[in-house]
């Protein structure tokens, strides 16, 4: 086997390093303006300090650093072919063809992404949200051009694709409904009833301002069961309040209605026991 030349190895020693000093500097690139547009986002909001408004920044500062990254690795990549010997001009213009025949294979990543940008720009969701999607209902992670991360309650950190978004139930924005139902028997005095449940909501609203909004009322009769009449009250709360409030009136329910002798039915059978013929 000939030796290879030596100016073959000068040239790819200095292929190699080139191709050293444009990632690594593409690295530092990316680092200088992440650290800078995070200072700007960072001192644009400054004087802002509600809740929303750091929200936003959450979710902006994650999304502008995907844009920069995805952007810089694309000029990167056509440096280094270009060091390695390949056409990026002629690649690039074979792509464009080869590109609209993997485009109709690829609607889904392209509806994923669209629909991504539209939930960020319109501002529908932002990292650390409470929101329900289908029948998911979680804390908002991350929020990405492709996809969302959710983690409900389980804990299990769940990924959906944007394009996958039809529906959003955001209950962080203005204001949640707390709605409680309870049964009474058919034996029990429906205006008694209701009447005890005025006052158990009116004492828990004066308690509670910081979470009730406002009493909304009593529906009195929402539904008959079958063997309960249900009540309904329905309470407005600040964010992220109904899951409590529901949970703190169905306790003080029960304990008001034992103490005032109020029935909860419960599921139970009568059985008649026909006489044997003497």
């Amino acid at each position: 086997m000939e030796p290879i030349a030596l100016p073959l190895y000068i040239d790819l020693l200095r292929r190699a390093l080139n191709i050293l000093l444009i990632v690594g500097g593409s690295i530092l690139l990316i680092w200088v303006i992440t650290y800078l547009v995070k200072r700007v986002i960072k001192i644009r909001f400054r004087s802002k300090t509600s809740i929303e408004v750091q929200r936003r920044i959450r979710t902006a500062i994650p999304l502008t650093n995907s844009v920069i990254k995805y952007t810089v690795a694309f000029f990167v990549l056509i440096a280094v072919l270009r060091e390695i010997g390949v056409d990026a001009t002629a690649l690039l213009a074979g792509a464009g063809v080869v590109g609209i025949a993997i485009g109709f294979g690829a609607q889904t990543l392209v509806k994923d992404i669209l629909t991504g940008m539209f939930l960020l720009f319109e501002d529908s969701v932002s990292i650390g949200d409470i929101i329900q999607i289908g029948d998911i209902t979680g804390r908002v992670e991350d929020v990405g051009l492709r996809v969302t991360h959710i983690r409900p309650f389980s804990g299990a950190l769940i990924t959906i694709p944007n394009g996958e978004i039809s529906r959003i139930a955001n209950f962080n924005r203005g204001f949640t409904r707390a709605i409680i139902e309870v049964g009474v028997a058919y034996e029990v005095d429906v205006d008694r009833a209701v009447e005890v449940l005025q006052e158990v909501a009116e004492k828990y609203k004066e308690g509670n301002k910081d979470k009730v909004m406002e009493f909304i009322g009593i529906h009195r009769i929402a539904r008959l069961d079958a063997s309960s009449v249900v009540l309904r009250l329905v309470f407005q709360v600040a964010p992220l309040e109904h899951w409590g409030v529901e949970r703190d009136m169905l306790y003080l329910i029960k304990k008001t209605f034992d103490k005032n002798g109020i029935e909860i039915p419960y599921q139970k059978h009568v059985v008649y026991m026909k006489p044997e013929a003497s």
